[in-house]
């Protein structure tokens, strides 16, 4: 809607996450750091903001809005415009009048609360989450071809298999024995996964992040990974990874996830229905192969942490 008064283009967000007010108070001030087809990033000091439509669901670090309005407003927009926190009015200020209104969002809590599980929902799930992506329609980045990604379902499924032939086989065994803390280079594995792959986050990411949310989901399993994990990032994330992707995993190390991960975990140990088939169905939509890539991550954790 457009307030002439003012000159003001103001347009609405629906739901936010709870870490955006304390990013914005610290930061006020900050830029267009990336803009895509339906959605951008902010920046505001060293911490991303992504803005898009709310039926994709919310990052960690996002703000949801109507899908026409995301749409609209992410034409408005090109890299490196400023854009300003206004506390009083709870508005994101843009060059040339447009404003987004925060004064109704829906604040999303994205920390992911551990719970204690029932092993049989959850074997059976990961054997359905398993024979899923199998199927033609899931495209998955750490395979080059059907044959190789059957190979690494096979190989989750069943560790005592061969890992002979395909090299990304040896990399997930010592990612596994990783997660199991058995004695391991955190560094070296991490060097190899962390980056690989294309796009916004890079498929070894993707993956990385579905093992994070696995361990923190399940009541009582050792975390020692997402503490390393954070350290690596510390140290080096910056050089080997995107932006974008490096977020998404700082926020993993804090067990904070999006909201269509979330969604999938809180139903990974029920008996399987419509909301888990449905959630199951969403984390498929996020990216191109993301949502495979993560998926393939939590079967590495439940393999590694719970189911043995």
């Amino acid at each position: 809607m457009s307030d002439r008064n003012s000159r003001a283009f103001v347009l609405t967000a629906l739901a936010a996450s709870e870490d955006i007010s304390r990013i914005l108070e610290e930061n006020p001030k900050g830029h267009v750091h990336s803009v895509f087809n339906t959605s951008f990033n902010l920046a505001f000091g060293e911490h991303l903001v992504h803005i898009g439509a709310l039926e994709n669901g919310l990052a960690p670090f996002g703000i949801g809005m109507d899908q026409a309005n995301a749409t609209l407003l992410t034409k408005l927009l090109a890299v490196d415009l400023e854009v300003v926190w206004d506390e009083t009015s709870m508005s994101l200020l843009f060059p040339k009048g447009i404003t987004l209104s925060m004064s109704q969002v829906k604040w999303t809590n994205h920390k992911l609360q551990p719970f204690s599980y029932d092993l049989l929902h959850l074997e059976s799930n990961f054997r359905f989450i398993a024979e899923r992506i199998l199927q033609a329609d899931w495209q998955t980045g750490l395979a080059q071809t059907e044959e190789e990604k059957k190979r690494i379902i096979q190989y989750i499924v069943d560790p005592s298999s061969s890992v002979d032939e395909i090299p990304v086989l040896d990399k997930l065994d010592c990612l596994r024995t990783l997660v199991c803390h058995h004695e391991q280079d955190a560094e070296k594995v991490f060097d190899y996964w962390i980056g690989r792959g294309l796009g916004l986050t890079p498929s070894g990411d993707d993956c990385i992040t579905g093992i994070c949310a696995v361990l923190s989901a399940l009541d009582g399993v050792d975390q020692t990974f997402l503490g390393k994990l954070n350290s690596y990032l510390e140290e080096r994330g910056r050089k080997r990874t995107t932006y974008v992707a490096l977020e998404y995993l700082l926020y993993a190390t804090e067990n904070k996830f999006h909201s269509h991960l979330l969604q999938l975990c809180y139903v990974l140990d029920k008996p399987r229905g419509p909301e888990f088939l449905k959630a199951l169905e969403e984390m498929k939509e996020i990216g191109h192969t993301s949502g495979a890539d993560t998926l393939v991550g939590m079967l590495i954790g439940m393999k590694a942490a719970v189911i043995h």
